[in-house]
């Protein structure tokens, strides 16, 4: 049963964050991870963002789904619907065009697609294997996806699955093939990998119409607190 709050994202994140940092401490109340490009936080429950803040010396970020205390006013501050789809069949039959990443070598185009798409800035230029690492193919839950248009990769995501959930992450299409319905067509493959369980994602202004759309509902409003 899905209740009304960011649970199934938080639950989903914490179980996936560790796949990609170099170094993870659990704590009291939150999760802080050691990120290639920053450091980031987790909130496993309210808190005050100033001191979390203030313990890392570098870029941080901070997610937030309970509405804690105001941060210090150095940070900037993102706020986002955290979202989740209903287990269910895919709103249509997966075309062609979407494939699963198996190999290093697609993981790698994959991932230029996702930074530059987004655009993730502080992986910016890209480095392979930077923000993906290899590793990962490897490891339980993970899957990418991959949309190519006319033969060239065009859109890109991941999931993680943590046995209750499967989350979302980083679904970007590249500027030159927007429009075109890739995202659509990767979501519907995601959906068609894992139809017994339900989804959950934190949405950008530019792709919440399209999860809406297809399924997705607003649990709750995340803030992240950025300092670069």
């Amino acid at each position: 049963m899905i209740t009304n709050d960011g649970g199934v994202y938080v639950a989903n994140a914490a179980a996936m964050i560790p796949g990609l940092a170099r170094e993870v401490h659990e704590h009291d109340g939150h999760l802080h991870a050691e990120l290639p490009a920053v450091t980031r936080i987790l909130l496993r429950r309210p808190a005050s963002i100033g001191p979390l803040i203030e313990g890392v010396s570098g870029p941080v970020v901070v997610e937030d789904v309970f509405g804690s205390p105001e941060p210090d006013p150095s940070v900037t501050v993102t706020r986002m619907p955290v979202m989740v789809r209903p287990p269910g069949p895919p709103a249509q039959s997966p075309v062609p065009g979407v494939v699963e990443v198996s190999g290093e070598d697609e993981l790698a185009v994959a991932e230029r697609v996702m930074i530059d798409g987004f655009p993730l800035r502080r992986y910016q230029p890209v480095v392979r294997g930077h923000a993906l690492p290899p590793r990962i193919l490897g490891l339980p839950g993970w899957r990418f996806w991959l949309a190519y248009s006319k033969g060239s990769p065009a859109a890109a995501a991941y999931t993680f699955d943590d046995g209750t959930a499967v989350g979302l992450y980083w679904l970007a299409t590249l500027p030159e093939f927007r429009s075109r319905g890739l995202g659509r067509a990767i979501l519907n493959r995601a959906f068609d990998a894992h139809p017994e369980q339900p989804f959950a994602l934190v949405a950008t202004d530019a792709g919440r119409p399209l999860y809406e759309k297809l399924g997705f509902h607003t649990t709750a409003m995340a803030n992240w607190y950025t300092r670069s």
